[in-house]
């Protein structure tokens, strides 16, 4: 056998091979269930899609007026398409799914029976006589998850809602502009947790929830006991201290994550191998360039390359690669993206779909029979973390 350079690759979410034992002591943390899942599916579909897709954020500048981002009728996919997404999550393989069901605008993708404090139903969202899309595209895309046997999760802003003229979690002084609805702290942070409550409540079992930016520590008690009565199971992306199942930012929206990433850890980073808390580490990127989250015109795309860099300094080093999909402004994937996300998942199982040999077992020795002449230059280790026994 000729053994060329053996490259270490660790799959999400599993204990780096040779800092802890084989046969982990008693006393030592473990995920939940529902981090398992997390750290299972190893890639996730982090998609952008609202008001921000057609106008990249909302301001001042550009809320005003019947054009305006304050308008639910200038969210206007032309022609959403659900089955042309499920065609890239498929190429790509992608295992669980999250929406931005709102984003910092603070307009909403499904059609909410939540009122603001006058008794009016809360109207900046779809569904409403004013919107362009009347359909609940919470619903359809979770229709679609199911339907290609993907798990699904929501996106929820608690730190921005630009309708209400909060940032930061705080309301702002000054005068609201015209569309802007003037609420109390307490009222905000009330019409907050009802949107909560219909997203976790009437959309099935989620596999994953964001805190994009926390919570406020007045919210914390409620938003416990919610998560805990609608879903338990769910992984929490910025969830420690409310969830069961935290998750936590790797600490960079780039995908190049320095060796290795830890499972354990209360901080954003890599993690802390003497820590006793699981909180499971999440690698959010954008295929976009620059940084730049929802669809712009025009924008060019990662390469090949960059994205097998990616995937071995985030899912080869012990994270979950949480993959940005910025659907365009006709609601499906552009074509460029599309291309791309095929490219990464025929690579990725190319490359790691079926191993030349595998074993498994437990003990301190474990071997691998490889066929003659085999020529490797990586190995996958993966390590059972429930019963605790090696697989290999």
């Amino acid at each position: 056998m000729s053994l060329a350079t053996v490259g270490l690759l660790l799959a999400a979410g599993l204990s780096l091979a040779g800092a802890l034992p084989l046969v982990q002591s008693q006393g030592l943390p473990l995920p939940t269930p529902g981090q398992l899942r997390y750290e299972t599916n190893e890639i996730a579909a982090l998609i952008h899609f609202n008001m921000q897709t057609f106008f990249h954020s909302c301001t001042k500048d550009n809320w005003v007026g019947l054009h305006g981002s304050s308008n639910p009728a200038n969210f206007a996919p032309t022609n959403l398409n659900f089955s042309n997404w499920a065609v890239s999550f498929k190429a790509m393989g992608v295992k669980h799914a999250i929406l931005t069901a709102k984003h910092d605008c603070g307009h909403l993708l499904w059609p909410s029976k939540v009122q603001l404090p006058n008794g009016t139903v809360y109207p900046y969202a779809v569904g409403r006589e004013n919107s362009y899309v009347k359909q609940d595209v919470v619903a359809e895309f979770v229709a679609m998850c199911d339907s290609i046997g993907i798990g699904h999760g929501f996106y929820y802003s608690l730190t921005n809602n630009f309708f209400l003229n909060v940032r930061n979690h705080q309301l702002q002084p000054g005068p609201l502009l015209p569309g802007q609805v003037n609420v109390s702290q307490s009222e905000f942070e009330a019409i907050a947790m009802g949107h909560l409550t219909e997203l976790w409540g009437n959309y099935g079992n989620l596999t994953e929830i964001w805190f994009d930016g926390g919570y406020t520590t007045d919210m914390a008690a409620e938003l416990t006991a919610l998560l805990l009565k609608l879903q338990p199971d769910a992984a929490a992306f910025g969830g420690l201290g409310v969830s069961p199942n935290p998750v936590r930012w790797i600490g960079t929206e780039f995908g190049n994550d320095a060796a290795p990433i830890w499972s354990t850890g209360t901080a954003e980073g890599n993690g802390d191998p003497d820590s006793p808390v699981w909180n499971s580490a999440a690698c959010d990127t954008t295929l976009q360039r620059a940084d730049r989250w929802f669809y712009f015109p025009g924008d060019p795309v990662r390469t090949l390359s960059e994205l097998i860099q990616v995937y071995h300094s985030t899912v080869g080093n012990n994270g979950v690669l949480e993959l940005d999909f910025a659907i365009d402004r006709t609601g499906n994937v552009h074509p460029d993206h599309a291309r791309a996300y095929a490219g990464f998942g025929d690579w990725i199982r190319s490359c790691y779909g079926s191993p030349v040999a595998s074993t498994s077992g437990n003990g301190t020795q474990l071997v691998l029979t490889l066929p003659a002449r085999t020529r490797l230059d990586r190995i996958t280790v993966r390590e059972e973390q429930v019963r605790m026994k090696p697989c290999f």
